[in-house]
Formats: structure tokens, sequence, C-alpha cells
């Protein structure tokens, strides 16, 4: 092979590795943005149990300090969804408190729930129905701006709202910074039946709970008299709100740190409520007959944010090798192959 065949091939690889470092860059990539199908994770939270009702004996446990255990794993995938599971256990030493079993179908670039298209079986797994928005996390690349969140006791779509890009203090991290917050709005009845929590009590451990309430004495009083005229179970309406603060690590949509008030209340159902003297009073009035039943404040304990931290470091430094050093390096090679081969071609 003459100099000048030699160059020409020399031409056509450096061309070649140019190419590989453009389809790695443009194409390989972007593919690499999304949830990945391997995902098993654990983070830790701690907090104050203010209040839980224990629908067991229908007695209150109050101050309690708690663990809570989130579990996160990728049961399946199909394309470009993912069937996740997550599990919750909140535990009070060795006791165990509430343990909770969530599934979700999941966009894997967008993050969010999907309505449709998973693979039938998927609806099967426990805690699984239609849900909207971001229910597992924020997507790589995320925006500062406000998205589209799921509240499993409303059963509808809640708002995360931006608010600002900060230093993350316990992981020195810049971060985007999401609040959500809801007024007390209606439990979804399954929601409810799904936490545990009784859609009916016993007239009798109701009135013994509501002396164990700080009602005003008035209502107190009164209410015995009116649950007479009831015939069996008492039905309940559940209330829940809640404030939230979110520290995502923008470039791979990492949670880095949550901190969360959660206020679940209950009260007589409507359908007691509307044959009694309670109808009548303002909306006001009868949001004061309600009791809470869970108050709980909990954030990501110190180990958790670490390893949350350690996740995002991981995914940027591999975003950067595969989306930026290595497409450099090849396209500098390739160019310098290739122009070794042009020159070769010109002075064969």
């Amino acid at each position: 092979m003459n100099r000048r065949s030699l160059g020409a091939l020399l031409f056509l690889l450096g061309l070649a590795i140019v190419a590989a470092g453009v389809v790695l860059m443009l194409v390989i990539v972007p593919g690499m943005k999304r949830f990945p199908d391997d995902v098993d994770t654990t983070r830790q939270y701690e907090g104050t149990l203010a209040t839980m009702l224990n629908p067991a004996d229908f007695t209150f446990l109050n101050d309690l300090p708690v663990t809570i255990e989130r579990h996160v794993t990728v049961q399946d995938t199909d394309g470009d969804l993912a069937l996740v599971r997550e599990e919750q256990v909140m535990s009070a030493g060795d006791q165990t408190l509430q343990n909770l079993t969530k599934s979700y179908a999941i966009d894997r670039e967008t993050m969010e729930s999907v309505a449709s298209g998973y693979p039938d079986a998927w609806s099967e797994e426990p805690g699984f129905w239609p849900r909207e928005g971001l229910v597992i996390g924020w997507p790589i690349d995320s925006e500062p701006e406000s998205y589209r969140g799921w509240s499993d006791d409303y059963r509808q779509v809640v708002t995360l709202d931006y608010d600002s890009e900060v230093i993350h203090d316990r992981s020195d991290l810049t971060t985007y910074y999401y609040v959500g917050s809801g007024e007390a709005q209606p439990i979804a009845p399954e929601a409810a039946q799904a936490m545990g929590l009784p859609m009916a009590i016993p007239k009798d451990a109701l009135i013994d709970l509501i002396g164990q309430t700080d009602l005003p004495a008035l209502i107190q009083n009164a209410l015995p008299g009116m649950l007479d005229a009831w015939e069996g179970d008492v039905p309940l309406d559940y209330f829940y709100a809640y404030e939230a603060e979110y520290w995502v690590e923008p470039t791979t949509g990492v949670l880095i740190d949550t901190r969360k008030h959660d206020l679940r209340t209950v009260t007589l159902g409507q359908e007691v409520v509307a044959g009694s003297p309670l109808a009548a009073l303002p909306e006001e009035n009868r949001a004061a007959l309600r009791v809470p039943v869970f108050d709980l404040t909990y954030q990501a304990v110190d180990s958790a944010v670490a390893d949350a931290k350690a996740d995002a470091e991981e995914n940027i430094d591999r975003l950067n090798l595969f989306g930026r050093y290595i497409p450099i390096g090849l396209e500098v090679v390739g160019a310098l192959i290739a122009l070794l081969g042009l020159f070769w071609v010109i002075r064969g």
C-alpha cells in the first residue's frame, strides 16, 4: 500500500472517529438521561409523631420520635416505562407504626406517572392505581419551574413550586429548592383505608375519644346527645393538610433532602352532620370539630443526604465522562488522524 492510499484510509478512519464522538454526544448520552432500570435505594428520615390514632384500640399515641425508611426499587421496565415500588416503614424504636407499599408506572425520562401503555400485569402490583405528575422524584436536567406532583391522600394533582437556586447546607451542593403545600382537603376513602384509618367507629368508642380531645367543652357535651339518635357505627371523614420542602440536584434530578409536615384530621361523616344541628354551622366552625389523628414532621437524616449527594456526584461524573470528555477526546484524536491522512494524500 502506497503512502497516498494509507493517507486515504487514515482520513476515513479519522472521520469515523469524529463521527463516533458526535454520535456518543448527541445520541447515546441523551439515552442515558432516564431513570435507570436497576435502581435500589434506601433513604432514612427522622421526625416527631405529635399524634397518631391507634385504630386497634382507638387510643392516641403522642410525642413519639420516629424513624421512616423509604425503599425504592425498579421492579420491571417496558421501553421508556418503568414499574417502581416504594416501601415506607415508620417505626418508634422496635415498634412498627405504619407499613405502606406503593407501585407506580412512570415515564423514565419525564419521571411522571403514566395512565396507560404499561403492561396489564403492572396494575396488579400492591398500591397501584392511576396517578399523574411526579410521584417518585424529579427528572434529569430539572428545570427552575413548577412541576405537577401527586397526592395519594387527595387522589389528585398538586403543584410543586420552584422557589430558588440555593446551596444546600448539609450537602454543600447547588440545588433547586421546591415547595409544596395544601390546606385541609378531604382524604379519598381508598387512601384512608390504605393507611389503616377506620372508616367508621363504634358509638361508645367515639364518645370516649371525644373526651380525650381538646374540643371546646360545649361541643364535647353536645356531641354524645346528638349521637344518641344515630344507629350503628358512626362514619368518619378525614382531611389532609401538608407543607413540604424539597432540595433537588438539577443536573441529575436526585432528591438531596426533604422536609415535610403531614397533618391528617378526622370528623363526623357528612351523613351524620347532615341530620344534626352542626349542618347549620359555617364551614370554619365545622372545621373546628376536626381532631388530629396523624401529625408528623420529618426530614432526611445526615446519612441519607450523604448517600444522595454521592449518587448525584456519581451520575454527574458519568454524564460528564460520556457527554463531554470522551466525545471531545474522540473528536480531537479523529481530527488529528484525518488531517494526517489528508496531508499524506496531498503530498502522496
